[in-house]
């Protein structure tokens, strides 16, 4: 009986554990190339608000996996609005915003 109940902890411990916020997403082809942008040339605003975007975004996966996808501003509007809604984003509508308009301005300068 004991063994049954130990048993039965571990694997509700063991479903608890996967469901937490903080995993990580697993492994896409992206996330092996470049993981940062050489922001130096940038405008003061966005350098600003690539910090949001770089601490924000790798939270959750490695920031290779948004630095080499190859989206316009339309594709990262509709990827911005699916991760904001994930339960643990901790993504306000302010981080957001700012994180849009850095990869909007990124995107545009990268030709996407």
């Amino acid at each position: 009986m004991a063994s049954s109940t130990i048993a039965a902890l571990a694997a509700v411990g063991l479903v608890l554990a996967s469901a937490s916020g903080g995993e990580k997403a697993p492994p896409d082809p992206r996330d092996y190339g470049p993981d940062h942008i050489d922001i130096s040339g940038y405008p003061a605003e966005q350098q600003r608000e690539y910090m949001v975007y770089s601490i924000k975004c790798a939270k959750c996966h490695p920031l290779a996996r948004s630095v080499n996808a190859k989206y316009n501003a339309q594709d990262w509007k509709r990827y911005l609005k699916r991760m904001i809604r994930r339960p643990n984003s901790g993504i306000n509508e302010e981080q957001a915003q700012a994180i849009y308009d850095f990869l909007k301005f990124h995107s545009s300068k990268m030709g996407y």
